[in-house]
């Protein structure tokens, strides 16, 4: 090899090594990467003061996915700051184009947008405060936010905070996201008086379009920050309604009485639930019975013609009690489709046991079939075994469309065990279905009260309770207590709150002009044992009428001396916690 030769294959050599170290990635083998990333320091570090750098720098402990550092940093309360990012194995700068203004602290976040090379999302977002004066601000406000429908934290929302004097169609002033438990804190705030709101901010432009934005505001319309004194915020709850109606996409036919409805959302079949298939002119032609949602394509629902559509007919549909998840019904369609005229060759078979988690007393076991059980040998063929005893003809029973209902001559033996044994046209054989009957000493009941301070004369509180896996097992009103009983040893969710304008719906809030919504309240973690009574109260942890609403159009002068509470007005800051509540609440 001469030595020209050998000085090409070197730069060869050199240059593969250096592609393979410019696109770092994970170690491989072993078990999956599932960890958050970590910010293991910044240069300068947090709080430095007098800062007159140029770029600032964070180091992780992982490769980080690049493109998702766009959307997660922040810098505050500063917009516009031109800026350009440069990455070098596991630590980025971010260096600015223009000074940065004197006598500010300025705050840069990470927010958990931000991922690793395995999509791992950081945990809880990142913040660095730097000051380019003497000194930086130590101002601090806290808040939380709840997913009303479920009692837990709700992550990656936004708080948008403005500074008086407060202006809505401007950019925020700064902007912060809950953590994994709903948690949102802004630190190194100056001393003034805020206003917060929660913002569905789509497009993360840090500005609230309400003709496309969903926003709400916290209990207090304004919070004032002092140095050394945390501001709270309170507990937001949130439960946007979602009123976007599906789309029927598609109509499929297996067979002239079997139909196939493909919807743009996932769908559930509600109770009394029809279907009406209308003849070109517009005129009823049949019904068509849901039967079922597909368990892998949830968007997919199966329904049966009472009659034969002619392969050389065409059709509109229309249906009631066919919703989405959130209850929308799906748009008025005009699609069409053609008859057919294939044989229905659908098996029986059970698509699902709805009483799997059990029955008591008196209640039927369910179970639903992939199409009408009329005609069908289900019946004839269906055996009830208790303990070693076969029922050939079990009594009583009831069939509705595709549902087989099967109850107790008198009661369900708690003592017993009972088999269900299906036949499966498609295996030939019978299916053996294990039903649980939940025993009168498995099962206990809560006792509500609502505290005397959240009481109204005349108002009602609507309460819903949840069970662990989030199904609705109660819903009811009451005006000071009620006892919810035959409930299941378990935990429990209860969700409730105070219908004070007596419309039957929650009032959320309104943010511009203020009005606080009605007092909401949930209780995770309550314990129902068997035999026992359990007992809660509820307490509200804000109450509007206690909410600190100073005049919109005060100076900052007065705001800064007449912006506080009246006498007696209390902020009501955060309730204690209950026993029953874990940190993460």
């Amino acid at each position: 090899m001469t030595q020209k030769t050998a000085v090409i294959c070197g730069l060869i050599l050199a240059a593969f090594f250096l592609l393979r170290c410019a696109t770092p990635t994970q170690p491989t083998g072993g078990p999956p990467d599932t960890s958050p990333p970590v910010v293991i320091g910044t240069f300068p570090q947090d709080g430095t003061v007098n800062f007159s750098g140029d770029e600032i720098r964070f180091d992780f402990n992982k490769y980080m996915n690049r493109q998702s550092f766009g959307n997660a940093f922040r810098i505050d309360p500063i917009a516009g700051v031109r800026y350009e990012v440069n990455w070098r194995g596991r630590s980025v700068r971010v260096r600015f184009e223009q000074p940065l203004p004197d006598s500010t602290t300025v705050i840069f976040t990470l927010g958990t947008e931000l991922s690793d090379h395995n999509r791992n999302r950081m945990a809880n977002p990142f913040v660095l405060a730097l000051s380019t004066g003497d000194t930086i601000d130590e101002g601090e406000i806290e808040g939380r936010i709840i997913d009303a429908r479920t009692g837990r934290g709700k992550r990656d929302a936004f708080v948008f905070l403005y500074r008086f004097p407060f202006d809505l169609e401007e950019r925020a002033s700064y902007v912060a996201e809950t953590d994994t438990a709903g948690r949102v804190t802004f630190t190194h705030l100056a001393e003034g008086l805020y206003r917060a709101i929660w913002v569905d901010d789509r497009n993360r432009n840090r500005i609230w379009n309400p003709a496309n934005e969903a926003a709400r505001p916290f209990y207090r319309e304004t919070v004032r920050v002092q140095e050394g004194q945390p501001a709270s915020l309170g507990t937001l709850f949130v439960n946007e309604p979602d009123t976007t109606r599906p789309t029927l996409q598609g109509i499929g036919l297996f067979s002239s009485t079997r139909l196939r409805l493909r919807y743009s959302r996932d769908m559930m079949i509600q109770p009394e639930a029809e279907i009406r298939i209308l003849d070109s002119l517009g005129q009823d032609f049949t019904q068509a019975v849901p039967l079922f949602a597909d368990k892998q394509q949830a968007d997919v629902v199966f329904a049966q013609a009472l009659r034969p559509l002619p392969e050389n007919q065409t059709f509109t549909l229309r249906s009631r009690g066919l919703t989405d998840l959130r209850g929308n019904e799906p748009r008025t369609s005009d699609r069409t489709f053609t008859g057919s005229s294939a044989a229905d060759t659908t098996h029986v078979r059970m698509t699902r046991h709805l009483t799997e988690r059990g029955v008591r007393g008196s209640e039927p076991m369910i179970f639903e079939f992939s199409t009408l059980l009329a005609g069908t040998s289900v019946v004839d063929s269906l055996e009830v075994v208790q303990d070693e005893v076969i029922y050939e003809a079990w009594e009583p029973l009831e069939v509705q469309d595709n549902l087989l209902l099967l109850f107790p001559p008198d009661i369900w033996d708690e003592s017993s065990d009972y088999t269900i044994r299906i036949y499966d046209e498609f295996a030939g054989t019978r299916r053996n279905i294990s039903s649980k009957i939940l025993p009168r000493s498995g099962l206990g009941s809560l006792s509500i009260s609502v505290a005397e301070a959240g009481r109204m004369e005349g108002v009602l509180h609507h309460i819903s309770l949840l069970d662990d896996a989030g199904n609705l097992v109660f819903e009811g009103q009451t005006e000071d207590e009620l006892t919810i009983a035959d409930l299941p040893q378990g935990r429990y969710t209860l969700l409730s709150f105070r219908d004070d304008d007596g419309d039957g719906r929650w009032f959320r809030g309104e943010v511009q002009p203020f009005r606080a919504p009605e007092p909401f309240v949930a209780q995770r973690n309550l314990e129902v044992h068997g035999r026992m009574e359990g007992e809660t109260e509820l307490e509200y942890p804000h109450l509007p009428a206690r909410a600190e609403q100073p005049e919109g159009d005060e100076t900052e002068e007065q705001a800064e001396s007449g912006g506080e509470p009246a006498e007696g007005d209390d902020d009501p800051g955060e309730s204690e916690p209950r026993e029953n509540e874990p940190d993460d609440f």
